[in-house]
């Protein structure tokens, strides 16, 4: 999930561009699990994701009509022989103008409830691995996986065009990394020794009002109380970039 205006170039032509009835169809918790047990762990019935998350097979079957309804799913066409449809996430991905939809009150509700779920989710998988990963160094996942993780960051002092170019720049080279390298179709249980890789991509102003507001807020060293001992209010305006 990203936010991109205009569209990358690389971008597959079946990428759906959420508009504000889908936003609202995805803003049901449930729906979001659902949708990253497919993103993530590949094509599977309601039967098997209601087992995964303690929920009736009739409830996630609703919830994955819905999902379906409104294009952020799709039937996995040759999966399974049964009588139960199996389902995939959309192959061609989708976007959200988060941003613009949680400044418009008709929708901040819902775009509020996918964002929060989205950013929570994505931080807690990242802290998942890290914690393994330092508490148990000898795992074999970890030992497996350890020299093809990273954590990454690039301060870069750029103007606002700049930074719009630069993240065009890397979402099409994700997509046409993808495409060139990972037949579509493919699932991490197609391929021995193979997990599902997230590439998490945040691009964001670091602005010097909210570093002067985070040192001010910071407490004194040694446990000593500020000098003012006042408050500092996060500013009112300011709403989280969706990108």
């Amino acid at each position: 999930m990203a936010e991109s205006v205009p569209p990358p170039s690389e971008r597959p032509d079946n990428h759906l561009d959420v508009d504000a009835t889908a936003l609202r169809g995805l803003a049901h918790p449930l729906r979001g699990r659902l949708l990253d047990q497919l993103q993530l762990r590949g094509p599977a019935t309601a039967t098997i994701l209601g087992k995964r998350l303690g929920e009736s097979s009739g409830s996630t079957s609703y919830h994955l009509r819905q999902l379906a309804k409104h294009g952020f799913i799709e039937p996995a066409e040759g999966r399974g022989g049964g009588r139960e449809r199996w389902w995939q996430a959309r192959r061609g991905g989708w976007s959200v103008q988060g941003q613009a939809f949680r400044q418009d009150p008709s929708t901040r509700h819902a775009a509020d409830a996918v964002l929060e779920y989205h950013y929570d989710a994505r931080e807690q998988r990242f802290k998942s691995w890290q914690e393994l990963a330092a508490s148990d160094p000898h795992d074999p996942d970890v030992q497996r996986w350890r020299r093809a993780s990273g954590d990454s960051n690039f301060p870069m002092p750029l103007t606002p065009e700049e930074a719009e170019a630069l993240y065009q720049d890397l979402l099409d080279f994700m997509w046409r990394w993808q495409r060139e390298n990972v037949p579509e179709g493919r699932v991490a249980d197609d391929v021995p020794g193979a997990e599902t890789v997230e590439v998490q991509i945040n691009l964001f102003p670091v602005l010097a009002r909210l570093l002067a507001s985070e040192t001010e807020a910071a407490p004194a060293a040694d446990g000593e109380s500020s000098e003012s001992g006042a408050d500092v209010a996060p500013d009112a305006d300011g709403e989280p970039d969706a990108k």
